[in-house]
Formats: structure tokens, C-alpha cells, sequence
């Protein structure tokens, strides 16, 4: 067999749809690595209207947000984006919060979480847009890093959420946006792969599509440009850029779920 009808081989494989998951999963991870949110939204509203079942899409982004999350977190170390301290508090408290959020899962309907988080988001993302033209920062304290930590495990398990969040919380509260951006993704990492460890037994292994490995393959290629972009872009630039990410996923999430 040539290389020429190997790669043919392996794209009739994984399917016609196989570019386009490399495009989603390269535009997620370029908004996610930069603004610190957006992979998850982006791939789950994309791969959602392009028929694939809920349950998949869902065992899917998770999948890929463990490997995505180590990437983008890598490149992050490499640029200094990363506040330690911060990580550490963020990724133990996001692991309980993801636990106890995979154990409600199966007790109550994403339909009735969704909204509230989207509407609050969309408050929070307003707020930052606005604090973003009187800057204010400094060390976040360890209680409210703690819960902040805790809230996004939990909404990651429930509906999705980590980075819309956890990064606005934490620019919200004082933290600056290079440092909430790039410790976040590290910390989604770890999060994500207890969510995923939890759930496959639920699921079943056979709910992990072939979506997965073309997310993974545009998160890659995408990673070390969105680390640039967060050392390099102006605090304030970044810091509405997180805010207008917030205000329009949230948004979206709300008329998706009142009218499609």
C-alpha cells in the first residue's frame, strides 16, 4: 500500500467530516488558549447542529479537553503563564467540584442548570467588559480561588462550563488576565480528566467519536499560537475579549435552550 492510499484509507476511516473537526477543534483552542474559554462551547455548538447526538458530543469535548487542556497548559508553562499557587488551589478544588458535579448529573436535567449558569455568566461578562477600563489586580484570596474552583469542576461535569467561569471569576476578583487565562487552562486538565474518568462508566467507551481525534489534531496546531497571543496581547484588550466571549457564548446558550 502507498502513503497516498494509506492516508486515503485512514480519512475514509474517520470519516468525510474529519477536516471539519480539525477546524473546530483549531478555532476552539484558539479562543480557549488566548481567552481562556471556548473550546467546549465552540466544538459542542458546532458538532451539536451538525446532527451528532448529545450524549456523543458531550463524551467527545470531554475526551478531548484532557489532552487540549495539557497542550495549551504546556504551552502556557513555557510562556510564564502560569501562577502556581493559583493552579494548585484551582485544580484540587475543581476535581471535588467535578466529582460531586458527575454525581448530580444523573439526578438533574442540564436543561434546568444551563440557563441560570448563562444568565449569571452573562452579568459576569458584562462586569469584566466594564472593569476592564479601570483595571484592578492583585492576589485573589485562597478561600475564593477555592470556590471559584470548586463552582467550575462542578459546572464542567454538569453543563460544560470551565472556562467562561472560572477565568472571568478569577480577572473579576483581581487576578491578572495572562495569569487567570493560562492557569486555568492548566488546570482544566486535570479537572477534565476526572470528569471523563467518571464518566466513561456511565457512557460506555463506544460514546467517544471519531470527532475526538480531529479536535485534538486543531487544539495542537492551535495551542502554541493562542499561548502567544495571551503573553502578548495588552491586559485590557484581553480582558475584553474574555468579557465579550462570556456575554456572547451565554447568550447563545440561552436561545439554545428557550428556542432550538
Amino acid at each position: 500500500m502507498t502513503t497516498v492510499e494509506g492516508v486515503t484509507g485512514v480519512m475514509d476511516l474517520l470519516g468525510s467530516d474529519f477536516l471539519l473537526f480539525i477546524a473546530i477543534g483549531f478555532v476552539g483552542q484558539l479562543f480557549d488558549g488566548a481567552l481562556g474559554m471556548g473550546f467546549g462551547v465552540i466544538s459542542y455548538t458546532v458538532l451539536s447542529s451538525i446532527g451528532i447526538p448529545y450524549t456523543v458530543v458531550s463524551a467527545s469535548v470531554n475526551g478531548a479537553k484532557i489532552f487540549t487542556g495539557a497542550v495549551s497548559g504546556s504551552a502556557h508553562i513555557r510562556h510564564k503563564n502560569v501562577d502556581w499557587r493559583m493552579f494548585r488551589l484551582l485544580a484540587l478544588a475543581g476535581a471535588v467540584g467535578g466529582v460531586l458535579g458527575v454525581l448530580m448529573l444523573t439526578q438533574v436535567p442540564g436543561t434546568i442548570i444551563r440557563p441560570v449558569i448563562a444568565i449569571y455568566l452573562t452579568i459576569v461578562g458584562v462586569f469584566i467588559i466594564l472593569r476592564a477600563y479601570r483595571m484592578v489586580t492583585g492576589k485573589v484570596s485562597t478561600k475564593r480561588t477555592i470556590g471559584i474552583g470548586m463552582a467550575g469542576g462542578f459546572l464542567e461535569a454538569t453543563a460544560g462550563v470551565w472556562g467562561p467561569l472560572v477565568t472571568s471569576n478569577m480577572i473579576a476578583s483581581g487576578s491578572t488576565p495572562r495569569y487567570a487565562v493560562g492557569t486555568a487552562n492548566l488546570a482544566e486538565f486535570v479537572v477534565a480528566l476526572v470528569v471523563s474518568t467518571m464518566l466513561i462508566p456511565h457512557i460506555g467507551i463506544e460514546s467517544f467519536s471519531k470527532a475526538v481525534i480531529g479536535l485534538l489534531i486543531g487544539a495542537v496546531l492551535a495551542a502554541p499560537l493562542a499561548a502567544r497571543f495571551a503573553r502578548q496581547l495588552p491586559a485590557r484588550t484581553l480582558t475584553i475579549g474574555v468579557g465579550l466571549m462570556v456575554v456572547v457564548t451565554s447568550l447563545y446558550r440561552l436561545y439554545q435552550t428557550y428556542f432550538m
